[in-house]
């Protein structure tokens, strides 16, 4: 269930006639990659007090659970007027049944032993009420939008006004005293036509259809014609509108100054690079924005290109730093010959042009990609008395209806360019390649996975990442917690986390998993502790290895062989696993504590009954779920998460808060207590354990 919002917190209530149904329905979730908080409904009336109290994101309903009719749960949030989907879980599921669900307003009824369909519908659900939540916000957003607008218009000293198959639907007061209009109302019905004189109508028409059939910024010069039939010279500015929820096109009569013809040089300079004479990146961006809204508002499409010279760093060895100035110079200036009038054409990094153009499609698109292509590579370039030969490797990305960021668009003609040199025959480059949405990868199955895992651990192949744990009460000791990655073929890595748990990897895997991650996150600490005797390590432990009766023993070898005491080590393992699996952890980390062994908890707090499960463990430190990172705004959640400190830190454990990425975030929990503060303000996961914790005034 990995989406673009899978990081926020799910506020999850659960209506079920066991909790360990709903401690089930929580791993699942969990296990996806969502961090979820769930609240297991009791009755009737603590249903209405969460939903009117909280917010929620979704109800996962089992009928007639504890006691509470299926009507009655849609009746309440009706009358509150509540989005929020529910999603009935039945034994099993026939039409009327399903019917009769969808009509009491559920979203949709799923046999309740179907957990991957159960997912798949979760996933479908969140999306669709993420999709409602941000129009929500977009339709305010775009009403306060409105209103600036509106008031910047009015008072505008620029002549602005909106027309619409030629004639006027809005224009503001400096367009009306321009030409010499007391009212609005004036211009009812009245085409632009009669606000130039006669000469000019004409053009001004070809104008404005070639506009509307091009799009983009236009500047006209004609004479403009006031009530008294006077005329006088005007400049207008043309670009594509919508007013009043209707496509348009906006007129802009710039008001006049001393300076106008400097204003304009000025903004030419503004808009250009001065090596090369092309466009620079921010116009390039206002010009691609502009494809884009197009594409969006009016379906048409066209294209974004990519152009990376191949190996500059070579070329700039061979000729002098000084001298690629006449390459650069070179490329550009052939690229200026090739283009169309209704190109754009940029250099937006030391060795990036770009370029976009309206109304052309993929094939069209490819066939200049490679025409430019050819011309570079046929260049001869003189660099002060040295010939010069250059290759390019050219990305294309479509620009339609599917994507309505610019940035997505020259992120992706970027990833097709370096896509070129994993084309076969083009390793140096010099070619040309089209983005394509990647697909899943084939061999991410269940089986495919588990090859994988087993390849890396044969080969010793797996990542140890490492990233720094911060001591807010300071402390000379320093702490690190050991992270795993599997390399795939791709380039990309897996977390632990998503092989471990998203997939079903067998017991007796995990268990030499995390003997592999022991053996050789204590050979690497053994190594650092040379130089530093106070860094101690944090090790994650599967639910595989609370179950190994001879691990407690295996790990006093380890420590032994790596030459490293008892206490520079601590496992670590997750509560979800700790509940599930809770006689096993009690014996587990009763072991390790007879042993001087420490012991943590992660992603503590969103089991339904969290402090039970932790009077049965022996612990010396507690880990809180991210989730409560994220939501550290809410005065709720902060709230919330203040009481769980407490209560912990009245138990004499320290605690640690993983996720922190700003410093109002490390503000708020010195506050509240804690001892130990992880994420990337503090430093990203990465190979070694570099981090200078001096910095941090410990």
């Amino acid at each position: 269930m990995h989406s673009a919002s899978s990081r926020d917190t799910l506020h999850l209530l659960l209506l079920t006639h066991k909790q360990n149904d709903a401690e089930d329905l929580v791993s699942l979730l969990r296990n996806s990659g969502r961090a979820t908080r769930a609240h297991m409904v009791s009755s009737l009336e603590d249903f209405k007090v969460q939903i009117q109290e909280k917010t929620w994101d979704l109800i996962l309903a089992e009928p007639k659970a504890q006691d509470i009719d299926p009507k009655e749960l849609f009746k309440q949030i009706k009358r509150l007027d509540k989005d929020l989907p529910v999603i009935i879980l039945a034994e099993d599921v026939d039409p009327m049944q399903l019917e009769f669900y969808l009509k009491l307003g559920a979203c949709d009824v799923v046999p309740e032993d179907e957990s991957n369909l159960l997912s798949m519908v979760i996933q479908r659900e969140l999306g669709n009420l993420n999709s409602r939540r941000i129009l929500r916000t977009t339709q305010v957003k775009l009403r306060d939008a409105e209103r600036r607008c509106q008031s910047l218009l009015e008072s505008s000293k620029d002549a602005i006004t909106y027309i619409h198959d030629g004639m006027h639907i809005y224009a503001n007061q400096a367009y009306l005293d321009l030409f010499g209009y007391d009212n609005v109302d004036d211009l009812e019905g009245m085409p632009v036509m009669d606000m130039v004189a006669s000469s000019d109508q004409e053009n001004l028409k070809q104008s404005l259809k070639s506009f509307l059939m091009a799009g983009g910024n236009v500047d006209l010069k004609y004479s403009g014609l006031k009530t008294d039939a006077s005329e006088f010279p005007l400049t207008m500015s043309l670009s594509s509108a919508t007013y009043a929820d209707e496509s348009c096109t906006q007129i802009v009569i710039r008001a006049k100054s001393n300076n106008s013809d400097l204003e304009a040089k000025l903004k030419d300079i503004s808009s250009r690079d001065l090596l090369t004479g092309l466009y620079n990146k921010p116009h390039f961006m206002n010009s691609l924005e502009s494809a884009v809204d197009r594409a969006v508002l009016k379906g048409n499409i066209g294209a974004a290109m990519y152009i990376n010279i191949d190996r500059y760093g070579k070329i700039k060895s061979q000729v002098g730093i000084n001298n690629t100035d006449s390459v650069l110079c070179s490329v550009a200036n052939y690229l200026k010959s090739a283009i169309n009038k209704e190109d754009t054409l940029a250099r937006i990094g030391e060795d990036v042009f770009a370029w976009v153009r309206p109304n052309i499609n993929a094939e069209e698109a490819l066939a200049a990609a490679e025409k430019f292509r050819d011309g570079i590579e046929h260049l001869v370039i003189d660099a002060n008395s040295q010939t010069v030969t250059i290759t390019a490797s050219i990305g294309v990305a479509l620009i339609n209806d599917s994507c309505s960021d610019p940035r997505d668009i020259l992120q992706r003609s970027h990833q097709a360019a370096d896509a070129v040199r994993h084309d076969e025959g083009h390793e140096k480059g010099n070619g040309t390649h089209l983005f394509v949405a990647r697909e899943e990868a084939p061999d991410n199955s269940e089986n495919g996975i588990e090859k994988q895992v087993l390849e890396a651990l044969k080969a010793g192949s797996f990542n140890l990442l490492f990233q720094p744990l911060i001591n807010l009460k300071g402390d000379e000791q320093e702490h690190y917690e050991t992270l795993l990655r599997m390399p795939q073929s791709d380039g990309e890595e897996v977390s632990a986390g998503d092989f471990l748990n998203g997939f079903t990897i067998s017991e007796d895997l995990k268990r030499k998993i995390d003997r592999w991650v022991i053996l050789h996150s204590t050979k690497l600490l053994s190594e650092h502790r040379q130089q530093n005797l106070k860094t101690r390590l944090f090790v994650n432990l599967s639910a595989a290895s609370l179950m190994d009766k001879t691990l407690a023993s295996w790990i006093g070898v380890a420590l032994n062989a790596a030459k490293l005491d008892k206490n520079s080590v601590i496992f670590q393992f997750n509560e979800e696993d700790a509940t599930k699996f809770l006689t096993q952890a009690q014996e587990f980390t009763a072991n390790l504590k007879a042993n001087n062994y420490a012991c943590s908890l992660s992603r503590f707090g969103c089991s339904l009954k969290p402090f039970q499960t932790l009077k049965h463990l022996s612990l010396d430190y507690v880990k809180v779920d991210g989730s409560f990172t994220h939501e550290l705004n809410k005065p709720e959640s902060l709230a919330t998460l203040k009481q769980v400190l407490a209560e912990l830190h009245e138990q004499g454990l320290k605690t640690i808060v993983p996720l922190v990425e700003s410093a109002s975030a490390v503000a708020s929990l010195w506050q509240l207590g804690t001892h130990f503060i992880q994420g990337y303000y503090v430093q990203p996961p990465q190979a070694g354990m570099a981090y200078n914790f001096s910095d941090d005034g410990e």
